[in-house]
């Protein structure tokens, strides 16, 4: 099979990337027991604490407000991704945008160049390396080197960074694959918000954060604010479209209040339900067990359509998809 470039050269490609025997079907249905656990009872933890989830008016800790200056002015970093994210940005201006930053071309070309790939012939150009490694891989390598930068005094170290990035990679590809299921939803957009997610956990101290489930009050009670709030001021810093932010400040909602609780457009809390629940079951693909997730309140159940999503993550493709974005994520940081 031969893959088109950008400079006009035909690249062959090797043999599409294959899973252990059996990995795949371990992975569908770790996906099938995080699915049925949210659609379980809602926990009895959850209240009707909208207020948890309001940005507007509520002013960070002074500690927690240096940190998100920090990481959202990183100029490097914070003035691509929002024109990356912009489904305006053509394909010649991602290349060029790309070219400019030496750090992300020489990931961009390792990782075309990589066995991930499998490709025959080596990539030198960048625009070939664009177009073989893809829009939304391009993204997460933005966000990778913005993860790599990111040291916050008292913040996630280097390697608690990289297991976020890796979950962050698989609730992208999954926000993505089950975008189809929320009526009017784009699939980019998507990818985006799953890519963004946790952002805010990297202007929160180390100390305390752990892959468990997402529980409020702990978080408010421990730094004045829960990593949704941090998030959506990153991305105010990032100057991303606001249906980003409220996606990041919003993805744990559906499992504490009620969509009525809500300050939000009905288009925004779709795009949170979608990157909430594939939070939720990227949690279950990194071995969280199925009890301790949150389920959804019902009243988000009508905005889902079911049948497209169970088939979504019945897809015997979509766990190789995941594989390849965990992959991205070793190779890009080796």
């Amino acid at each position: 099979m031969a893959r088109a470039t950008g400079a006009g050269r035909r690249v062959s490609a090797g043999p599409p990337r294959t899973l252990r025997t059996g990995e795949g079907e371990a992975v569908l249905e770790r996906l099938g027991l995080g699915l049925a656990r949210l659609y379980d009872e809602p926990d009895a933890a959850a209240g009707r604490e909208h207020r948890f989830f309001a940005a507007s008016g509520r002013s960070l800790p002074p500690g927690i407000a240096a940190a998100v200056r920090q990481v959202s002015q990183d100029a490097a970093s914070g003035s691509l991704l929002p024109r990356l994210s912009n489904p305006r940005t053509s394909l010649g201006a991602v290349v060029d945008l790309v070219a400019a930053n030496p750090v992300l071309a020489g990931n961009v070309l390792k990782i075309a160049n990589s066995p991930l790939y499998g490709l025959r012939a080596e990539i030198a150009a960048v625009e070939q390396a664009v177009a073989v490694v893809g829009l939304g891989n391009v993204r997460a390598l933005v966000f990778a080197e913005l993860l790599e930068r990111a040291e916050v005094p008292g913040g996630p170290t280097r390697p608690a960074r990289g297991a976020m990035w890796a979950h962050m990679a698989k609730t992208a590809v999954l926000a993505r694959r089950i975008a189809p299921a929320f009526a009017g939803l784009d699939a980019g957009v998507a990818y985006t918000a799953g890519l963004l997610h946790d952002v805010g956990k990297l202007t929160l101290p180390a100390a305390g954060q752990s892959a468990a489930p997402w529980r409020p009050p702990a978080e408010l009670a421990a730094y004045g604010v829960h990593h949704g709030l941090a998030g959506y001021a990153v991305c105010g810093g990032f100057d991303l479209p606001g249906n980003l932010s409220q996606a990041v400040c919003l993805h744990h909602a559906p499992s504490w209040v009620e969509i009525e609780d809500l300050e939000a457009g009905l288009a925004d809390i779709r795009l949170a339900l979608a990157v909430g629940m594939a939070d939720t079951l990227a949690l279950s693909l990194d071995g969280c067990d199925p009890g301790r997730l949150l389920p959804l309140c019902h009243s988000y159940r009508f905005l889902i359509n079911e049948p497209i999503l169970a088939e979504a993550l019945a897809d015997p493709a979509l766990a190789v998809e995941l594989s390849r974005a965990t992959a991205l994520v070793r190779v890009s940081r080796s």
